[in-house]
């Protein structure tokens, strides 16, 4: 946050820095400021004013006789008070309307098509996280047998949100027994969240009779990993080749701590899951997500909805020096429209 009030022509020039950063990837200098921008200020008073913002700790000299670059400190600035964001391109809106609109039935696969087309038209890293439930109203389970040791779980939530999750048997079930388990689950389970599920399921099992009826023992042990499985959160990667375009990562070491940021699944989920608890777009830049593997990136995520439940997050990952006048409306945009497809209208 900004510590001493800047006046307009500090701001001004800091903003041209930023601009200026994001397009070259390159330390501005003074006269390239002076060239580009109708300040009418001379390359000696700029930098002057330079000087003062790189020691407000907004702007940093890499080399002795080179220009500056934006701090973290710098673009925070920049994103909170300084930047205009732009109006969202008609053709990236027809793009993620149709891609994420069409209807599949499949939560997951929503989401993954939303990761997928905004990861081509940013040219940065998707992160998704998946659709959960336990914020939703159960409203039906169905089974599906995949073979002697396998059963596909699909939950539907009274928001219409469907999710699909493989489980497996410890002995095969006729159709018949498979029928009568998910009539039973569906009535008992039926308006509970999935902490509510996993609290009745927990107390049923500790009931004595529940050992004497195996049929009963055998829904509740089902419905226990069914929802053990679905409880299990996600992340989607989508695009993480591309970051390798961008020239702070074209070494090869940072490329590969890169990549095993992107392995570190719960570390992710952590930086994700506290997006959920801001209504609109969440920027993290560099440090700020507290994540060493991500240095020298930043995140942009907004949450997603199926119904009034918050259920998932929509996220890139690209360089500090990103365009974020541009990328905060496609993020946003691209959470509003899985929030449609998932909500039944």
């Amino acid at each position: 946050m900004e510590t001493v009030p800047l006046n307009p022509r500090h701001r001004e020039v800091l903003k041209a820095i930023i601009l200026d950063h994001i397009l070259t990837a390159e330390p501005i200098g003074s006269r390239a400021i002076s060239r580009r921008h109708a300040f009418h200020l001379s390359p000696a008073t700029i930098r002057n004013i330079m000087a003062d913002l790189e020691e407000e700790g907004l702007l940093a000299q890499p080399h002795t006789s080179a220009g500056r670059v934006p701090t973290d400190r710098g673009y925070r600035l920049y994103v909170d008070t300084l930047m205009e964001p732009e109006d969202l391109a008609p053709r990236d809106a027809q793009r993620i309307e149709e891609g994420v609109a069409a209807p599949r039935g499949e939560a997951e696969e929503v989401v993954r098509e939303a990761g997928r087309i905004l990861s081509s038209l940013t040219h940065y890293t998707c992160l998704i996280m998946a659709p959960r439930l336990d914020q939703n109203i159960f409203s039906r389970i169905e089974f599906v047998h995949l073979g002697r040791e396998r059963l596909l779980a699909v939950f539907v939530s009274t928001s219409g949100l469907v999710l699909q999750k493989v489980v497996g048997l410890d002995e095969p079930l006729s159709a018949d027994e498979l029928g009568r388990i998910g009539r039973y689950l569906n009535d008992v389970l039926e308006g509970k969240t999935l902490a509510g599920i996993r609290a009745f399921v927990m107390a049923r099992m500790a009931e004595e009779k529940t050992l004497y009826d195996r049929l009963l023992a055998r829904a509740l042990l089902l419905a226990q990993q069914a929802v053990e499985v679905a409880d299990e959160a996600e992340v989607f990667v989508d695009g993480a080749s591309l970051m390798a375009d961008q020239p702070e990562f074209a070494d090869v070491e940072k490329m590969r701590s890169l990549f095993a940021a992107f392995e570190e699944k719960t570390k992710l989920l952590r930086i994700l899951d506290a997006c959920l608890r801001n209504v609109d777009v969440t920027v993290l830049i560099g440090s700020e997500a507290l994540f060493p593997g991500l240095a020298g990136a930043s995140f942009i995520a907004a949450p997603y909805h199926a119904g009034d439940a918050v259920v998932g997050a929509v996220s890139i990952v690209g360089p500090t020096r990103m365009p974020y006048a541009r990328m905060v409306p496609l993020v946003r945009y691209a959470a509003r429209q899985v929030s449609r497809a998932l909500t039944p209208m």
